[in-house]
């Protein structure tokens, strides 16, 4: 049955509005959940309706608030596996036919090497599986993870790029291509699979704005704003053992620094079984464009 109703789970956070503005656009019935204690307030359009749970997250809370809705989307830091479980379970029970997950990026969660640097990825395979078997027990309800690559127009920092000292930190050659999404190509990417229920049924779906090297993206970078960059280069076997190190002394930036290179090196959509921009009639962007957007907006 076609879903006209979807819950969204984070529509304050980094990427949730994204997504609310893509739904929106495509059409469906918004309600937002959020914490009944939550500080954010209620500045959405006229046509999105508010619902709101105790912090404690029940499942006995949730279903009620979930009964009626024909998708749920989940926004939230994918750190919150168990948060997510019990979501999971009250949709099951509220009888939601499509859940999509917090495992929006920033590379493949159920890539082995991944999961030995950055305990989040085994965390939301985990999280993949639980939904897995659920849907085999409930044939009524479905899930799909849509995973975009880094998110580029999220935090410059996060890339390494430092527009306003005009500087980049370059792994190896920067010559690796690796997939990124805008968080506008995450929010589009979700709408769309929405909307074709059976193609995406309980699988992972890539999506990207663009597959680009580390190098085009410096060059691009350049051209909008019309100088040379300083580079500093890396090697990416000594980067990660640096990292690796750091991280396991409690270093706070190490495991972004670890995510950082696993996004930009192992993380090309266009070689994955599961690359979907074709199924989801979408197009790459331009990125001269989207850095040009970044760059009036980081400087």
């Amino acid at each position: 049955m076609a879903i006209k109703r979807v819950t969204l789970l984070g529509a304050d956070g980094e990427l949730g509005p994204a997504i609310l503005t893509a739904l929106l656009h495509a059409n469906f019935e918004i309600t937002v959940l959020k914490r009944a204690n939550s500080s954010s307030p209620d500045n959405y359009p006229s046509n999105v309706k508010v619902a709101k749970v105790d912090e404690a997250f029940t499942v006995s809370d949730l279903t009620p608030l979930l009964r009626g809705q024909d998708a749920l989307v989940i926004t939230i830091k994918g750190t919150q596996v168990d948060l997510q479980r019990r979501l999971a379970d009250a949709a099951v029970a509220a009888g939601v036919q499509r859940l999509i997950p917090a495992d929006f990026g920033s590379c493949d969660s159920a890539s082995a090497h991944a999961q030995q640097l950055v305990p989040l990825f085994g965390a939301k395979t985990q999280l993949r599986s639980y939904l897995t078997e659920l849907a085999e027990k409930h044939k009524s309800f479905s899930w799909t993870a849509v995973v975009g690559g880094h998110f580029f127009d999220w935090r410059a920092e996060f890339l390494h790029l430092y527009p306003k000292e005009m500087r980049a930190d370059i792994l190896g050659k920067g010559d690796v291509r690796s997939s990124y999404s805008t968080l506008s190509r995450v929010g589009e990417a979700t709408a769309r699979v929405l909307s074709k229920l059976d193609e995406t049924k309980n699988r992972v779906v890539y999506v990207q704005s663009f597959s680009i090297t580390q190098d085009q993206i410096l060059k691009a970078f350049e051209k909008a704003s019309g100088k040379e960059w300083a580079v500093e280069t890396f090697d990416p076997t000594e980067y990660e053992k640096t990292w690796v190190k750091k991280r396991d002394e409690g270093d706070k930036e190490a495991i972004e620094n670890l995510v950082f290179m696993l996004g930009a090196l192992e993380s090309d959509w266009t070689k994955k079984e599961g690359f979907a921009m074709k199924l989801l009639e979408l197009e790459d962007e331009s990125l001269d464009e989207v850095v040009g957007r970044c760059w009036e907006m980081w400087t």
